[in-house]
């Protein structure tokens, strides 16, 4: 029972669940993350930690960038059957389609320049 009080209190913050929402069917580097979110790097970062540390994410290195997607264990198995009835649920919501927007405009340039590693440099919103 412990377990699922931790999983429905990091759930009810919203960045944490825009982040996972974006993590669903992605690995993402960490800044297209905060991009996506127009969120500062700063903010999105502590969030991130927050879940990592839950063990709900994983990241790895590649070079200076960090990726980040869903960690494959019990514990997200049950997490991802609830996460996967959201988009459906939130299809309504314009946070939720902003963000889903902002996903595909980064990939959109990301194809086109398939050499670059990162082309973003983050949201707008310094200092949040």
């Amino acid at each position: 029972m412990d377990d699922l009080l931790d999983l429905f209190s990091i759930l009810s913050d919203r960045t944490r669940l825009r982040i996972l929402l974006l993590l669903l069917n992605n690995e993402l580097c960490v800044c297209e993350i905060f991009a996506a979110l127009d969120m500062s790097q700063p903010r999105v970062s502590r969030q991130l930690a927050i879940l990592k540390q839950s063990k709900i994410i994983k990241d790895r290195r590649e070079g200076k960038w960090v990726y980040y997607r869903i960690d494959e264990n019990e514990y997200t198995k049950h997490l991802l059957s609830i996460l996967s009835l959201l988009p459906g649920w939130l299809c309504g919501d314009a946070e939720f389609n902003n963000d889903k927007s902002m996903l595909h405009k980064i990939a959109a340039l990301k194809s086109k320049a398939p050499s670059c590693k990162c082309l973003l440099t983050g949201g707008g919103r310094h200092g949040e």
